[in-house]
């Protein structure tokens, strides 16, 4: 079995730490322009949402299949989804292709770079100090979310019966 990294967007402040942590454990520096993990801030009547993007580490990822220079591979163990900066060309497929928009190119070197679960203890989760992200098995990701679906969809019968 696998793991992933779980966003609760219940709990994020949008304080960007993940991102500061992110920057720091792969390049040694404190710079969200270079965090493989980014916060989006959204402002809608008032009300500020913000969501971590992170990489769902997809069973059948696009980038993987789509990348003309096969710089995209699976880590055996960790089961992450992974560049070799050395092979990639710096092309942005992987970037118009991911439908959750995980990869971006790095400003600094011209390549891709997306989460690569920091070989299985992902410095984002470890330091969040809301606990809005965490990283857990794929399955029970899965099954919290069919949970979270049907309590929705049952919240919304309810008030309509």
């Amino acid at each position: 079995m696998y793991s992933v990294i779980n966003v609760d967007i219940e709990k994020c402040t949008g304080c960007r730490t993940c991102e500061l942590a992110c920057s720091l454990h792969n390049y040694g520096e404190c710079n969200p322009s270079r965090s493989r993990i980014f916060v989006v801030r959204d402002q809608d009547e008032g009300l500020i949402t913000t969501v971590p993007v992170v990489c769902q580490q997809c069973e059948k990822p696009l980038c993987l299949n789509m990348c003309p220079a096969q710089a995209i591979s699976r880590d055996p163990e960790t089961h992450a989804v992974v560049i070799d900066e050395d092979k990639c060309l710096g092309c942005r497929t992987c970037v118009y292709v991911c439908p959750f928009g995980a990869p971006s190119v790095d400003p600094r070197l011209g390549v891709a770079q997306k989460c690569d679960l920091c070989g299985g203890s992902p410095s984002c989760v470890a330091i969040c100090p809301k606990k809005a992200l965490s990283y857990v098995g794929a399955e029970e990701e899965s099954l919290r979310r069919k949970r979270t679906r049907v309590e929705r969809y049952l919240s919304v019968i309810g008030t309509r019966g």
